[in-house]
């Protein structure tokens, strides 16, 4: 029996963590679009957090408020806490916030006048942790913080997600970070659950990098210029590959080689 009762109790462990970690980022006024968000959101295997730009005696009661728009569970991150399926943590108001083998840790912001980056702070440690299983959202706010991680997290394989800047109301955050030319989709907020459920369910299908990904996708672009007007041969090519393999994954394509037929 205790060999039977540690297989279910690893089962059961590993029914806990999540697929996919899902870090949302938002200036201080962002509720409305975090509203909007889990609106849309479903019961799934993934996880939340929340990262926001707190001032450290700024008492937030999103704990309370945004139970009001989702059935997950909201809880404000502890210290060493475990990053469980289907809950929402956010940040303390006066922390850094970090993940490191799917648990979060908090650091004291330091007194100062210079700016705390927090969400490049943590999509850097998400990027790092989680790899390929990290999307990173930005929505709405001042400042470019948050570039420099959504390049950490593509660069680690995984997916970005950011609001579009013509329909926010505090743009710059979502701008800077469609400038660095990685970013995956432009969406409203209650837009994006349903891509996240399609990346969960189709992203991880095709394969990573490939040998063969500059030939094949050289085909492609060649097979298209010929058999239509497009030409997308002046594209930066690594946009093209990231964005033809989010779109065979999503239609079961597992190789992006071309099969020719007589």
């Amino acid at each position: 029996m205790p060999g039977a009762f540690q297989a279910l109790y690893s089962m059961s462990t590993l029914a806990d963590e999540p697929q996919y970690i899902i870090a949302i980022c938002a200036s201080a006024g962002g509720m409305e679009e975090i509203n909007a968000f889990f609106d849309h959101t479903p019961l799934d295997s993934v996880s939340y957090i929340i990262v926001q730009h707190l001032s450290s005696d700024f008492k937030s009661r999103m704990v309370e408020l945004l139970a009001k728009h989702s059935k997950l569970v909201i809880r404000e991150a502890e210290n060493g806490i475990k990053v469980l399926c289907n809950q929402v943590y956010l940040i303390p108001n006066d922390k850094y916030m970090t993940i490191h083998d799917g648990r979060l840790y908090l650091t004291d912001k330091e007194k100062g006048s210079t700016p705390h980056l927090t969400i490049n702070r943590f999509f850097n440690s998400l990027a790092t942790d989680c790899g390929r299983k990290a999307i990173g959202i930005i929505f709405s706010g001042l400042g470019s913080d948050g570039t420099e991680g959504v390049r950490a997290i593509k660069k680690n394989g995984g997916m970005v997600i950011v609001r579009n800047p013509e329909t926010s109301e505090f743009p710059s955050m979502p701008s800077h970070a469609i400038a660095t030319g990685v970013v995956d989709f432009i969406l409203e907020p209650g837009q994006m659950p349903n891509a996240i459920e399609d990346y969960v369910k189709y992203g991880g299908d095709l394969l990573g990098d490939s040998k063969n990904d500059e030939k094949n996708i050289t085909d492609i672009i060649d097979l298209i210029k010929e058999k239509s007007p497009h030409d997308f041969s002046d594209y930066k090519q690594t946009t093209i590959l990231r964005r033809t393999k989010r779109r065979a994954a999503y239609n079961n394509f597992i190789s992006l080689e071309i099969t020719w037929t007589s």
